[in-house]
């Protein structure tokens, strides 16, 4: 498939998600523009990495400080309409026990950001980063009853907000995976609408860690937080470790979700779920492979 995208705004680009598709699209993509927008300001040190990793390569880089909660802040509203591609990681917590003021902030750069992208005159796309967290109740019954390798289809009706024991506590993913399942109707609206100007991917993503983000490092217990706990139930350990997403195979994957062509989309729009190539998991990425040309290369089973 063809490279489509010659600009791409990443929205959250200072967090983990953001900043590891910004270094990798400055290194290795065809770009010619790539703007990250955060609520933070990057320092020299930043700039100075992303212009390094792209070398001698002639690509304009910007880092913007704004507020997408603000649809009157032009900072990030000018970038958007002179912007091919946009992909939106922003949220305002980075973990899945959020309140309700976490959510509704979040929708509303969510809102923002994809209307934006809807009424811009150069965007054709919008990657939408939802969660794994939307189909989360798939991990216990009812509605896990019969589910085996490759079962679970985005398609498939939505169980939104994963439960489970942190190793210290009940977790609940509820309100965060409500606002990500409520982003994924509204792009799939919006491009209803757009009627092919712009496109909207959102994908699921599965467990992609900050840092170097190992098999090794996963935890049985769901959470960043703790260490492999050996007491973890093998169904829930199974769980967690299967919706893996290495680096290599996330960059990948949201390189190709701007890049792709979304002609041949349904009404513009594809909800797909974003793991690597892990061994018997119950998730299903052929759509993933199909629509976006994926080839994930990890499996958290080998080595």
């Amino acid at each position: 498939m063809a490279a489509r995208a010659r600009s791409v705004a990443i929205t959250g680009a200072l967090g983990n998600l953001g900043w590891k598709l910004l270094c990798h699209l400055a290194e290795h993509s065809a770009a010619t523009r790539l703007v990250g927008l955060d609520n933070r300001k990057a320092g020299p040190a930043q700039e100075a990495q992303l212009r390094r990793l792209a070398g001698e390569r002639e690509v304009d880089i910007d880092l913007a400080e704004c507020d997408l909660a603000d649809w009157q802040d032009r900072r990030w509203r000018d970038i958007v309409d002179e912007t091919e591609a946009v992909v939106h990681f922003a949220y305002r917590s980075p973990f899945p026990n959020d309140t309700w003021d976490d959510a509704n902030l979040s929708f509303d750069m969510t809102l923002n950001a994809a209307q934006a992208a809807a009424d811009s005159p150069t965007a054709d796309r919008f990657v939408f980063a939802t969660s794994n967290h939307v189909m989360g109740r798939y991990k216990d019954l009812p509605l896990a009853e019969g589910l085996g390798p490759g079962d679970l289809r985005a398609e498939l009706m939505p169980g939104v907000g994963t439960r489970w024991f942190t190793g210290s506590e009940d977790a609940d993913a509820s309100v965060y995976a409500t606002h990500k399942w409520a982003g994924e109707r509204l792009c799939r609206a919006l491009a209803q609408r757009a009627e092919g100007q712009t496109t909207f991917a959102c994908v699921r993503i599965g467990w992609c860690q900050s840092g170097d983000n190992l098999p090794a490092t996963l935890s049985g217990t769901g959470s960043h937080f703790h260490a492999q706990s050996a007491s973890a139930a093998s169904e829930t350990d199974r769980w967690f470790k299967e919706m893996w997403l290495s680096n290599r195979d996330f960059c990948q994957l949201f390189q190709r979700a701007t890049e792709a062509d979304g002609n041949t989309w349904p009404d513009g729009s594809i909800l797909v779920h974003g793991m690597s190539n892990n061994a018997n998991m119950k998730w299903n990425i052929d759509a993933t492979r199909g629509y976006l040309g994926y080839r994930p290369q990890d499996n958290v089973y080998a080595g």
